[in-house]
């Protein structure tokens, strides 16, 4: 695969750095460019375009540390705090408002009732998507 255009969707969860190096090794011998975006969740009771001052810091920190590991890996990385009723929804409609040709979506290892759990944002990407999706999850802690 030899994308052009890449879209990491970056939750904030210690999976983001491992997230960052993969796409690193993908979008350099491609030299395409690579996209990173965190989405703040609005709740139904909040306008759309709600001040959520906690999240808005939240969210500019951890682009901000995404940026900063991308630089280390030597790849550049654009960014993009959103902010949307559905993560799923905005990652896919960016990637195809971009025109990316790759989303790439990262999982911290987790279980529920015993089996591994994936996150419906993850899910639904996978499943809606109009273009390639990888999913990355981190191993299991030992």
């Amino acid at each position: 695969m030899q994308p052009k255009r890449v879209l990491v969707a970056l939750a904030g969860t210690s999976a983001d750095p491992d997230v960052i190096r993969l796409v690193a090794s993908i979008a350099k011998p491609a030299r395409a460019s690579v996209i990173g975006i965190h989405v703040i969740e609005v709740r139904w009771n909040l306008p759309l375009d709600a001040v959520m001052e906690p999240e808005l810091d939240r969210g500019e920190q951890l682009l901000e540390s995404a940026k900063k590991v991308a630089d280390q890996v030597g790849i550049s990385l654009e960014t993009e705090l959103l902010q949307a009723r559905e993560a799923a929804a905005a990652i896919i409609d960016t990637a195809v408002e971009r025109k990316c040709d790759l989303i790439v979506v990262a999982m911290p290892f987790r279980k529920r009732l015993g089996r591994v759990y994936i996150g419906r944002t993850v899910q639904n990407v996978y499943v809606n998507a109009p273009c390639a999706v990888l999913a990355y999850r981190q191993e299991q802690n030992a």
